[in-house]
C-alpha cells in the first residue's frame, strides 16, 4: 500500500526488525532478472557440488599414503616394497591431478559467475536509480517542503549503494551457503554417526547465538542508516548556506553540530562492528569446540576400531580428516551467512528508506480525461479560492478575481499576505482546498501539467541556474532553440550587453547554482530563459528585486513589448513596476481587499494609497 508523503517522518527510525515489506519490494524489482539470477544460482550449485567432493579426495589421499606406508613396511622384500611405493605414488599422482582439474574447473566457473553477477548488478542498479529519480520528478512541491535535500541525496546515493552488493551476491551466496550446510551435515551423518552425534549437541548454542545477533544487528544497522541520512542532510545544508554561515560567524557552531552528528555516526558504526565481532568470536569458539571434539573422539574411534577389517566399521585417519573438512564446510557458511545477513540488514534498511520516497504519492496529478490544449488565450480566474499549506493555517481565504487575456496584473501587499501563493496556484504547484482556479474558463485540474507549464513562464526572486553555460541555461525551456534565437531574445529583453560582458559571453560557465555570477546577472539570464520559452502566461515573482535601477530601466521597455498579448502577473515592491500594470490587486491577510488601476486605487485613498506613500519613500 502506498503512503502519503505527509505521513512520513524523514528522521524517524524504522522499526527494529527486518523489513519483510522491503524484502518483498526488492524481490519484485529483481523479477525481470530472474533468468539471469537462475543461471547464476546454477553456477553456484556447480561450485558447491565440486567443493563437497574435496574431502572425499582428501580422505582417499591420506588413507592411500598411510596404507602404502603400512604395506611397504609389511612387505617381505625390497622388490615388493618398491612395487607398493610405486603404486602408491601412481595413485597419489592421479589424486593430485584430480585436485588440480577440480580447482581449474572451479576457477573457470567462478570467473564466469563473477562477470555475470557484475553485469546483472549494474543493470539492476541502473534501473533502480532511474526509477527513484523519475519518481522524484513526479512529486509535488509540498513533498519538498517536508524533506531536506540532504535526506533525499542520502537515499539516492548511500542507500542505493547499500543495495548493490546484496542484490549482486545474496541469491548465489545464500544458495551456496545453504547447500554447503545441508551437504556437509548429510556427509557428516553418512561418514560417521558417532562423530556426528558427538558434535550435534553444540548446534543449539549456534542457533541461540545467531538469534541474538540477528536482533541486535537489525537495530544497529537501522541506526547507521538514520545517522548517515542526518549527516548527509547537514553537509548539504552547510554547503548550500555557506555564505549565510560566514556572514553570521556560525562556523564554530556548525562545526560543533557536525561533530555531534559525526560522533553519533561513529558510535553507531562501532556498535555494528562490535555486535558482529562478538558474534564471530562466539561462532569461532563453537567451531573450535566442534573441531576439538572431532579430533578427540576421532582419535578414540581410530584406536578402538584399529583391529577391524577395512570396510567393516574401521575408522581411518583419512575419514577423520574428511569429517573435519566437512565440519569446516558446515561452519564456514555460517560466517558467510552472517556477512550476508549484515549486508541484507544494511540493504533493507536503505531499501526501506528508498521505499519511503517511492511510496510518496504526488499531490498534483492529472485528472482522468485532462486535456492538453496547444495554446491558451491567457484568461485567468480565481473562483472563491481558499488555500492552506498546513491544515488549520489559512493562507488565502475566499479569493475571487478574473484577469483578461494579455492583461498585466500587479500583486501588492505586505510580506506573507499570499501574493506568491496566488502565483503558485496559477502554475498549479499546489491545489486549492476550496474553490478553483480557471484558465480560459477551464479548471486547471482538467489541464495536463505538461501543457500548462509548457505555455507558462516563471521568474522568481532567487531563481535557479544549473551548472553549465549561459547558453545552456537560457535554452533550458526550449532545448531546440538556435543560438541566433537566443541572442535575438536577449536583445529584446535587454540582457545582451550584460551577457556579452561576461568572460566567455554565452559560453561562460555559471557554476553550481549560478554562484560565479552576480544576483543581477542571474536574474537577467532567468528573464531571457523565460522569454525564450514564449509563454502565454508570465509570472514575475519579485523578479526585478535583484536588478539594479540602471539595469531595470533597460528592461522596462523590453518588458512592455514582451507582455503584449501575454497575461502577466507581477509580484513587485518597486513603484515603476506597479505603475505600468493594467490592474493592481491588493492582498492582505490572505484576502483580496482592493482591486483597480493604479489611478483608481490612489483616488480611493485606501490601503493601496497608504502603501503608495511607502513606495515613494522607499524608491
Amino acid at each position: 500500500m502506498s503512503r502519503q508523503f505527509g505521513h512520513i517522518d524523514p528522521d524517524h527510525p524504522a522499526p527494529t526488525r527486518l523489513s519483510r515489506a522491503a524484502l518483498r519490494r526488492i524481490l519484485g524489482w529483481m523479477r525481470p532478472y530472474r533468468r539471469v539470477i537462475f543461471v547464476n544460482m546454477c553456477l553456484s550449485l556447480v561450485l558447491t557440488s565440486a567443493e563437497l567432493t574435496v574431502p572425499l579426495l582428501l580422505q582417499r589421499a591420506i588413507d592411500g599414503v598411510v596404507g602404502a606406508v603400512k604395506s611397504a613396511a609389511a612387505a617381505p622384500g625390497a622388490a615388493e616394497r618398491a612395487a607398493v611405493r610405486a603404486a602408491a605414488w601412481h595413485e597419489l599422482a592421479w589424486l593430485i591431478g584430480g585436485f588440480m582439474g577440480l580447482f581449474l574447473v572451479m576457477a573457470v566457473v567462478r570467473r564466469f559467475e563473477i562477470y555475470r553477477v557484475t553485469v546483472y548488478a549494474q543493470r539492476f542498479m541502473y534501473a533502480t536509480r532511474q526509477r527513484f529519480f523519475r519518481h522524484l520528478q513526479r512529486l509535488s512541491l509540498r513533498f519538498y517542503d517536508h524533506w531536506k535535500s540532504g535526506q533525499l541525496i542520502a537515499r539516492g546515493t548511500a542507500d542505493m549503494d547499500a543495495l548493490q552488493e546484496t542484490i549482486a551476491w545474496a541469491p548465489s551466496h545464500i544458495l551456496s551457503a545453504g547447500l554447503l550446510i545441508l551437504g556437509a551435515g548429510a556427509a557428516m551423518l553418512w561418514k560417521d554417526r558417532v562423530l556426528f552425534c558427538a558434535v550435534f549437541p553444540i548446534l543449539p548454542l549456534l542457533w541461540l547465538l545467531t538469534r541474538r545477533f540477528r536482533l541486535r544487528a537489525t537495530d544497529a544497522w537501522r541506526q547507521v542508516r538514520l545517522q548517515t541520512g542526518r549527516l548527509t542532510a547537514n553537509v548539504a545544508e552547510s554547503i548550500a548556506g555557506a555564505r549565510v554561515i560566514q556572514a553570521f560567524s556560525r562556523e564554530q557552531r556548525n562545526m560543533e553540530q557536525f561533530g555531534s552528528l559525526t560522533g553519533q555516526l561513529y558510535e553507531t558504526r562501532v556498535e555494528t562492528q562490535r555486535v558482529h565481532a562478538r558474534y564471530m568470536m562466539g561462532l569461532r569458539s563453537i567451531w573450535t569446540s566442534a573441531q576439538v571434539i572431532v579430533v578427540l573422539v576421532g582419535a578414540w574411534r581410530i584406536a578402538a576400531t584399529s583391529g577391524l577389517p577395512a570396510g567393516q566399521g574401521r575408522v581411518t585417519a583419512g575419514a577423520v580428516a574428511a569429517f573435519l573438512a566437512y565440519v569446516a564446510m558446515f561452519f564456514r557458511p555460517m560466517d558467510m551467512l552472517t556477512n550476508i545477513y549484515s549486508q541484507l540488514l544494511h540493504a533493507l534498511a536503505g531499501a526501506d528508506r528508498i521505499i519511503e520516497v517511492l511510496d510518496a504519492e504526488p499531490e498534483i496529478v492529472d485528472r482522468p480525461g485532462a486535456v492538453g490544449p496547444p495554446d491558451f488565450r491567457g484568461e485567468v480566474a480565481f473562483d472563491h479560492v481558499t488555500f492552506s499549506y498546513i491544515d488549520g493555517t489559512v493562507v488565502l481565504r475566499d479569493v475571487s478575481f478574473r484577469v483578461r487575456p494579455g492583461e498585466v496584473i500587479a500583486l501588492v501587499g505586505p510580506t506573507g499576505a499570499g501574493k506568491t501563493t496566488v502565483c503558485r496556484l496559477i502554475a498549479r504547484f499546489y491545489e486549492a482546498q476550496h474553490g478553483c482556479v480557471r484558465i480560459d474558463d477551464r479548471d486547471v485540474r482538467d489541464i495536463t501539467q505538461s501543457a500548462l507549464h509548457h505555455r507558462m513562464g516563471i521568474v522568481l526572486q532567487e531563481n535557479f541556474l544549473f551548472a553549465g553555460t549561459v547558453m545552456d541555461n537560457i535554452r533550458y525551456g526550449r532545448p531546440d532553440a538556435t543560438a541566433e534565437e537566443v541572442r535575438r531574445c536577449a536583445r529584446r529583453i535587454g540582457s545582451q550587453a550584460a551577457i556579452e560582458a561576461l568572460p566567455q559571453g554565452y559560453d561562460t560557465q555559471v557554476g553550481e547554482r549560478g554562484g560565479s555570477l552576480s544576483a543581477g546577472q542571474r536574474q537577467l539570464i532567468c528573464f531571457t530563459r523565460a522569454m525564450l520559452a514564449d509563454p502565454r502566461i508570465l509570472i514575475l515573482d519579485e523578479a526585478t528585486s535583484s536588478v539594479d535601477t540602471e539595469t531595470e530601466l533597460k528592461v522596462q521597455e523590453a518588458l512592455r513589448r514582451l507582455t503584449e498579448q501575454r497575461t502577466c502577473f507581477i509580484v513587485a515592491h518597486r513603484l515603476s513596476t506597479v505603475r505600468r500594470a493594467d490592474r493592481v490587486l491588493v492582498i492582505e491577510g490572505g484576502r483580496l481587499t482592493e482591486e483597480g488601476t493604479h489611478g483608481e486605487l490612489l483616488a480611493e485613498g485606501g490601503r493601496y494609497a497608504a502603501m503608495y506613500e511607502e513606495f515613494i519613500r522607499s524608491e
